[in-house]
């Protein structure tokens, strides 16, 4: 019983594999930087910062990066839809919920454009 089900689960693996076209690495290094940057703008939040403190932050990224700029103003708008924690606890969850969720969404969609393209 125990070796078909590890046969079992080998064949998925595998036949799951074939489906999915590799993330290429610059993608991941994308998401990465995304997570990184959620996870900075949430900090930011949970630390009580004015939401315009940050917008001009993000302003000034604008200038240099319109794409770097863009992809900020959309983290900091989400960030801001969350509420501010007084609870340590709930602060870090609300991080890590954030961040995570961003790179997920990051990975999922770099997975599709894999996909589509492979």
């Amino acid at each position: 019983m125990h070796k078909q089900c590890l046969a079992a689960a080998v064949t998925f693996t595998i036949s799951f594999s074939a489906l999915a076209s590799p993330v290429p690495q610059e993608e991941l290094e994308e998401c990465q930087r995304i997570e990184n940057s959620a996870k900075q703008v949430m900090k930011t939040r949970q630390q009580g910062v004015p939401m315009a403190s940050v917008w001009e932050l993000a302003e000034a990224a604008g200038k240099q990066n319109e794409y770097v700029g863009e992809v900020f103003k959309s983290l900091i708008r989400e960030a801001y839809e969350i509420p501010q924690y007084s609870s340590e606890s709930l602060q870090q969850k609300a991080i890590s919920d954030f961040h995570s969720n961003f790179y997920k969404a990051c990975i999922v969609t770099a997975e599709k454009r894999a996909n589509a393209n492979g």
